[in-house]
C-alpha cells in the first residue's frame, strides 16, 4: 500500500496535489512523536472551524494522546477513542459533522502509526469540500495551514 495515495476510506477528494505534495515532504523530515505533536495542534484549528467547543471524546483523544507523548501509554488509549468517533460519525446525519468525527478519528489514531497524520489531513481536506463545495480556494487555504503547522513544529 502506497501510503501517501491511500484514499479508499476517504473518497473523493478535490484537492490541490502540488500543496499536498508540500506537506508530505515536510512530514517525511518529521518524527512519529513531532507528527503527534502536529495532530494536537491541527485538531484545535479543526475545532475551531466547526465552531466546536471542547467535547468529551475530544478531550479523552487530547490526553490520550499527551500521555503516548510523556510515555505514559501505549497507543492504545488514544487509538480506542478513534473508534468512539467512528461511531459518533456514523450516527450523525448531517455530512460535515460526520466527517470531522472521521477526521478526528484519525488524529486520535496517530498513537498508532504516524501515518494518520497524512489520513487526517487527507480526511480535513474532504471535510472542507462538504463545508465549501466546489472551493478549491478554501481548500488551499486548508493545504497551506496544514503546511504552516507541521513545519512549526
Amino acid at each position: 500500500m502506497n501510503i501517501y495515495e491511500y484514499q479508499r476510506p476517504v473518497g473523493k477528494i478535490d484537492d490541490i496535489p502540488e500543496l499536498k505534495n508540500e506537506f508530505i515532504a515536510v512530514y517525511d523530515t518529521k518524527t512519529h512523536h513531532d507528527m503527534a505533536r502536529f495532530c494536537l495542534v491541527y485538531g484545535r484549528h479543526l475545532l475551531e472551524i466547526m465552531r466546536y467547543e471542547p467535547f468529551d471524546e475530544g478531550i479523552r483523544a487530547y490526553r490520550a494522546i499527551q500521555e503516548w507523548l510523556d510515555g505514559k501509554v501505549n497507543y492504545q488509549k488514544a487509538r480506542s477513542v478513534g473508534g468512539e468517533f467512528n461511531d459518533l460519525a456514523r450516527a450523525e446525519k448531517d455530512p460535515a459533522k460526520a466527517r470531522f468525527y472521521r477526521t478526528m478519528a484519525q488524529i486520535s489514531c496517530v498513537t498508532h502509526v504516524k501515518y494518520h497524520a497524512i489520513w487526517a489531513c487527507d480526511f480535513a481536506v474532504t471535510l472542507i469540500n462538504r463545508i465549501f463545495p466546489n472551493d478549491l480556494n478554501e481548500v488551499r487555504k486548508e493545504r497551506q495551514k496544514q503546511i504552516e503547522i507541521v513545519k512549526s513544529i
